[in-house]
């Protein structure tokens, strides 16, 4: 693995567990095995190396959705293959995360709120059309709505806007989550959702 690889991970890693203004240069150096002059010899600075690993963290996002949407599974497939990725993307990330991208990394947020944009509300409502055609999602709602709907309910639970501190990030998700799913299905989706999850826990 190249310098500059190693370094992204190791910063990503450390920024998901503890938010970006909690991690230090120094600890990045420390836990990457490496100087911190290295560190600065490929990245100028803190913001720079924030800029570049949420890059990767975000490529690695739009492949998952692309993965998805490609794939020949049907929409309740999809559902939780999501609801997958929701559990392994945020069962350790630190919920002050996002306010610190916000506050102190207004490119790197710009970043985010692109991708909302570009690849993850056009996913979701492309998922709820398919389901509509296929009748496993109720006809009558507005897809385009809803998925702005599901973003913004996700992108306020990653900005910490919760008050009940004995709940994890992943259970406030995964709660919501399900909430959203029974929301638009049909009876038909309902029951193909419930023999496909019993299948995928047994």
């Amino acid at each position: 693995m190249e310098t500059r690889e190693k370094i992204i991970e190791v910063a990503l890693e450390q920024f998901l567990v503890y938010g970006v203004r909690a991690v230090t240069m120094d600890e990045i150096a420390k836990q990457a095995g490496m100087s911190k002059k290295t560190i600065y010899e490929e990245f100028s600075s803190k913001e720079a190396l924030v800029n570049a690993s949420f890059d990767v963290a975000l490529k690695e996002d739009e492949c998952a959705f692309h993965e998805l949407m490609e794939g020949e599974d049907g929409v309740i497939d999809h559902l939780l293959h999501m609801t997958r990725y929701l559990r392994e993307r945020f069962s350790r990330m630190n919920p002050l995360l996002l306010q610190d991208i916000q506050r102190f990394y207004p490119k790197c947020w710009k970043k985010l709120e692109d991708f909302k944009r570009e690849h993850a509300w056009k996913g979701i409502v492309q998922v709820l059309d398919q389901g509509k055609q296929s009748g496993d999602f109720r006809k009558e709602i507005n897809s385009e709505i809803l998925a702005y709907m599901r973003l913004e309910q996700i992108t306020s639970l990653m900005a910490g806007n919760v008050i009940l501190k004995k709940y994890s990030l992943l259970d406030f998700h995964l709660q919501a989550l399900d909430h959203f799913i029974h929301g638009i299905l049909t009876d038909q989706g309902r029951n193909t959702y419930y023999k496909k999850l019993q299948t995928q826990q047994s």
